[in-house]
């Protein structure tokens, strides 16, 4: 399977730029329904906690877009060292959240609807069909 093929298969149809629209539509539904029936603080952690996982997923697809190009070994290497970064990242974006006072529940909220908004796109784009997607991948490049 060649890097464009491999690619395709993490970020289908409309890319990166399309999952973090999903994103951002989740956010702006759940920022709305928390300002509407917890008030203003509430949404501004929501808030808080979607844009980091937007930022994480743009991470993300930024180290999976230069991990195919390498060979196997460096992809890996990427791959690992982007995930060990992205945790320190959001360990240090909560410390941060706790000590701005926002509400860790809500920035928590925030973080779990972005990743379910990531979850629907991709399985929109594929049909449903993550596993053959992920089995694709193990073929021989």
């Amino acid at each position: 399977m060649n890097a464009d093929r491999r690619e395709q298969v993490f970020w289908p149809a409309g890319g990166v730029y399309a999952a973090l629209l999903w994103q951002a539509g989740a956010g702006l539904a759940g920022i709305s329904a928390t300002a509407l029936w917890s008030g203003f603080a509430p949404a501004v952690g929501v808030a808080y906690g979607i844009l980091l996982s937007m930022i994480n997923s743009a991470w993300l697809a930024r180290g999976v877009r230069h991990a195919v190009r390498l060979d196997l070994a460096s992809g890996q290497r990427v791959l690992y060292m982007g995930a060990v970064l992205r945790f320190l990242v959001i360990l240090a974006a909560l410390l941060l959240a706790y000590g701005l006072g926002l509400h860790l529940l809500a920035v928590a909220g925030g973080m779990f609807l972005a990743q379910m908004a990531l979850f629907v796109y991709a399985a929109s784009c594929t049909g449903g069909d993550l596993k053959n997607n992920r089995r694709e991948l193990g073929k021989g490049a």
